[in-house]
């Protein structure tokens, strides 16, 4: 059977006036830099499909990504656990997740908008499905820095922490037609959308011009999907975390370049094979209980597609591509639900924002070597795919 994919692109802008989730001052939007999508890609074969979507919201919680994926399954005609949803963590958009302190889910935004369109994106790339070939390109970008600043008392802020480990490699995974014509690209790297800081525009902040300006040179619809940026901001000429808009444009365009040089590294497409593979996650809290979710990975040829419902730090992804049996093994933070941060264990001991995050957001104690069983799980899932 041939491989078949299509990808639709809805627009889930809030209106002007509601609050921006990302920051615990609850800024209210005073404008529309750009407008917020959801993006999703459909991929079939031998009745094996998935389908992937982008939204370019800050987090979606559990709940809710159940509600989504259950009814964009139904709307696509295949099983919720084969749909991944995952967020860009943009922090200028509206509260699709909801704590305590960060301000309460925004549900008339979720029912009018962000859940109907996110439905109708699933369908519409379910219906444009065509024959395609694939090819992955790689490059090594600086968009991102870590961000856990090490202080002379060696204590842990957020800033920028030139000497410490964040992954460099951004990877471009693009569909084309068998008329050569492009049809879709992935673009994977790791940061945090906090560019623009504590704004009042609504923005898809400097991932949305990485992507425009791939969608730009490439003539495809282009997806952005975030690696491991629990410790790792944008990378920015004022030494910090977060900026402002025009941060998140300089940086979008540095990122732009360093995509259309990946894209532009593809020589061949191939016809590749698919296969999913859905599993149960379970994580001991300590001293009692779990923390469990369904996983659904997914294999395009070389590369693999491991969803994770935490914002996670880079070290976990780095030691995940290095033991997987993929050539190219992306790891999607902030997908299929979320969880918090998702620091490696050798964090634990200095501390720092993310630190106190995963060890506050939980009411039992996840284990500290959490980063070690879901590497483990994850990669018994892909080793039982070969």
């Amino acid at each position: 059977m041939p491989l078949t994919a299509g990808a639709a692109r809805e627009i889930i802008t809030p209106e002007v006036g509601g609050l921006l989730f990302g920051y615990n001052d609850h800024t209210a939007s005073q404008s529309i830099h750009d407008d917020l999508t959801v993006t999703a890609l459909a991929v079939e074969s031998g009745g094996a499909a998935f389908l992937l979507l982008s939204a370019t919201v800050c987090l979606v919680n559990n709940d809710l990504a159940n509600k989504i994926r259950a009814k964009a399954g139904a709307a696509a005609g295949i099983p919720a656990g084969h749909v991944i949803l995952s967020a860009t963590h943009t922090h200028s958009g509206p509260c699709t997740e909801g704590f305590s302190g960060w301000g309460s889910i925004d549900q008339g935004y979720c029912e009018k908008i962000f859940v109907p369109k996110c439905v109708a994106a699933a369908q519409g790339a379910m219906a444009a499905r065509q024959p395609v070939k694939v090819g992955v390109g790689i490059t090594e970008s600086k968009v991102g820095i870590n961000r856990r600043q090490l202080g002379r008392d060696n204590r842990v802020s957020l800033g920028q922490n030139p000497w410490d480990m964040y992954d460099s490699t951004m990877t471009v995974v693009a569909l084309r037609g068998t008329d050569r014509k492009p049809l879709a690209n992935i673009i994977h790297v790791g940061a945090h959308c906090t560019a623009a800081g504590i704004n009042y525009e609504i923005t898809r902040d400097w991932a949305g011009v990485m992507a425009d300006r791939l969608e730009e040179e490439s003539g495809a619809m282009t997806l952005f999907v975030n690696g491991t940026l629990g410790d790792v901001a944008p990378r920015m000429a004022n030494g910090g975390s977060t900026g402002d808009i025009k941060h998140a444009m300089e940086v979008g365009g540095l990122a732009g370049i360093d995509a259309v040089r990946a894209y532009k590294t593809i020589r061949t497409y191939y016809e590749e094979p698919l296969a999913l593979n859905v599993g149960d996650i379970e994580i001991p809290f300590e001293p009692t209980d779990a923390l469990k979710y369904r996983q659904t990975v997914v294999c395009l040829g070389p590369v693999a597609l491991v969803p994770f419902p935490f914002e996670v730090c880079s070290e976990i992804g780095l030691r995940l591509r290095h033991y997987s049996p993929f050539a190219h093994t992306l790891l999607l933070s902030c997908t299929n639900g979320s969880n918090s941060y998702l620091p490696a264990q050798s964090q634990l001991c200095r501390g720092g924002y993310e630190v106190d995050s995963f060890r506050r957001f939980h009411p039992g104690q996840l284990p500290d070597d959490t980063d070690r069983l879901l590497i483990e799980r994850n990669l018994e899932l892909l080793e039982s795919m070969l």
